[in-house]
């Protein structure tokens, strides 16, 4: 990583000129030689310490925006001991899908990235720090860095390099827009029941004591209030509601992977079922999402069991925006092992570009599993023919109002 002082040529001549003096007598061609040497040697440790003690790091305001939105970006580079720096240059990796405002990006040999170079010098103890705004323009997960970071000594004979890792990113959420939009009802886009969501009587809020009817379960009978009375009682519960839905995100969008995939159109199916995901978490459904896709930091197909909690809508959020965009098998493949596992009565949601004979065939025996199942095909052509009772939207030709408007993602 650093040079070291006895493979440098001059350091050699140092040396030489010393026993030159030494053999002819001359002091001051020995005194040159010594000079040297402690120049050098002071160089040397000066180098050597250079970048110890040195702090390099990023400090955004948020790391998770939405794709448009922006973070300010602080970096502060910190010299934490008693000695000073001339020069110290500093060269940060930045993905190219983040725009940075404020400094002007350089080439980076790293595919996919540009690079942000910072140069000064420090005294004892000084903390520098500079200023941005970083924006996010398309979605997913991009990592900052790694930095490399070059400094020396103060007399210039030395050079010392360091590569610095990071844990820092930046993740940027899929588009959300209104139903509308894409073409959906804001009024019962799954097709709800008109007199809303099912309901039962949920035996974690008991709300009183009544006369048994026929019907009543035995095993709401309170025998403890029958003993007191002459006739039977049973417990009354708070009706609760229950809407299960699953995202089932199918991300191909041709018919053979070597074919590559439509930018568009997987943006169409994210942007869709993220949109469609927003609409649950604000009505309180309890969703989940299934894929044949991985996200960046899995090696498997996505399956999120379905939730009503408060964090939900963040971690599907969080699943599409790293969604890569080849698929991990057919989804045909994916639903026929993992059907099962959905929660009876569910509403599944199916986003796609793609629809195959297998694809409507697994749909056909979902539809009559007694699963309530909602299309949303987002591509130009139109879906193939569906089962009888199959809720369909064709929204492609939604989307490519917003792409020539330039709200979405352009061909």
């Amino acid at each position: 990583m650093f040079k070291k002082v006895w493979h440098d040529w001059w350091i050699g001549i140092f040396i030489l000129l010393i026993f030159i003096g030494i053999f002819s007598g001359r002091s001051l061609v020995i005194g040159f030689g010594v000079m040297g040497l402690l120049v050098a040697g002071i160089s040397w440790v000066w180098n050597e310490l250079s970048l110890r003690e040195l702090n390099y790091k990023r400090i955004m305001s948020q790391n998770r925006i939405f794709k448009g939105e922006s973070v300010s970006l602080t970096i502060e580079l910190s010299n934490m001991k008693p000695i000073p720096l001339s020069r110290i240059d500093i060269d940060d990796d930045i993905p190219e899908d983040l725009e940075i405002a404020g400094t002007e990006l350089l080439y980076s040999p790293n595919p996919k990235t540009m690079k942000m170079r910072h140069s000064t010098s420090l005294s004892w103890y000084e903390k520098v720090r500079w200023e941005y705004r970083l924006t996010g323009t398309k979605r997913g997960y991009f990592k900052l860095g790694p930095s490399s970071i070059t400094s020396g000594d103060v007399f210039g004979l030395f050079d010392c390099f360091e590569r610095r890792d990071s844990d820092d990113y930046v993740l940027v959420y899929p588009t959300v827009v209104s139903l509308p939009n894409i073409g959906l009802p804001e009024l019962r886009p799954l097709g709800e029941v008109e007199n809303g969501i099912r309901m039962f009587h949920d035996p974690s809020r008991p709300s009183g004591i009544r006369d048994y009817q026929d019907g009543d379960p035995m095993k709401t009978i309170d025998w403890k209030s029958t003993a007191r009375s002459t006739t039977l009682k049973v417990r009354t519960f708070e009706p609760s509601s229950s809407h299960t839905v699953i995202l089932i995100v199918a991300i191909e969008t041709a018919l053979r992977f070597w074919e590559g995939y439509s930018v568009a159109n997987l943006e169409r199916i994210i942007t869709a079922a993220s949109s469609i995901a927003s609409y649950c978490a604000d009505k309180g459904y309890s969703i989940g999402l299934f894929s044949n896709g991985t996200p960046i930091l899995s090696d498997r197909p996505m399956d999120v069991p379905a939730s009503s909690s408060v964090d939900q809508l963040m971690i599907i959020l969080e699943v599409l925006a790293t969604i890569r965009p080849l698929p991990m098998g057919s989804m045909t493949e994916n639903l026929s092992t993992s059907s099962k596992t959905f929660p009876a009565g569910s509403t599944l949601v199916i986003t796609a570009a793609l629809m195959t004979d297998d694809f409507v065939g697994i749909i056909t025996r979902l539809h009559h599993m007694g699963y309530k199942i909602v299309v949303l095909y987002v591509a130009d052509d139109s879906c193939p023919l569906l089962p009888e009772g199959v809720l369909l939207y064709e929204i492609g030709s939604h989307f490519e109002s917003m792409e020539q408007r330039g709200e979405f993602v352009s061909r």
